[in-house]
């Protein structure tokens, strides 16, 4: 019961809805969110270890960025299930499509790159 409650906590905040379905499309660093979402890197961060700790995500490091990215392979089965539905939800949104937007800005800026 305890892993379902850390599941849908992880989701009952828009943001990290919103950071979540952009990391099922791509990975995205710390320093990248910060020019996609009105947050500073303390709160990204602190929203992301939320995601990780539930299941959500994965993390590694490059250089001086840590990079997130959806953990499709090893999600628990509630992550898994709210996954699909992340995945077949908000497509239409006009804030998802400003996120996606945003995303392709930072990376043809190499924003990453500039901050190795």
């Amino acid at each position: 019961m305890r892993e379902l409650v850390k599941v849908a906590k992880a989701l009952s905040d828009e943001t990290r809805v919103r950071m979540l379905k952009l990391l099922l499309e791509k990975d995205i660093c710390v320093c990248e969110m910060e020019e996609i979402f009105p947050l500073s890197s303390s709160q990204l961060s602190r929203n992301c270890k939320m995601l990780m700790e539930a299941g959500f995500l994965k993390r590694w490091r490059e250089g001086k960025c840590v990079v997130y990215v959806a953990d499709c392979e090893n999600c628990n089965r509630y992550c898994r299930t709210l996954l699909k539905m992340v995945v077949d939800s908000f497509n239409d949104s006009e804030i998802v499509k400003g996120d996606r937007a945003k995303l392709q800005k930072v990376i043809a800026d190499q924003v990453r790159e500039k901050r190795k």
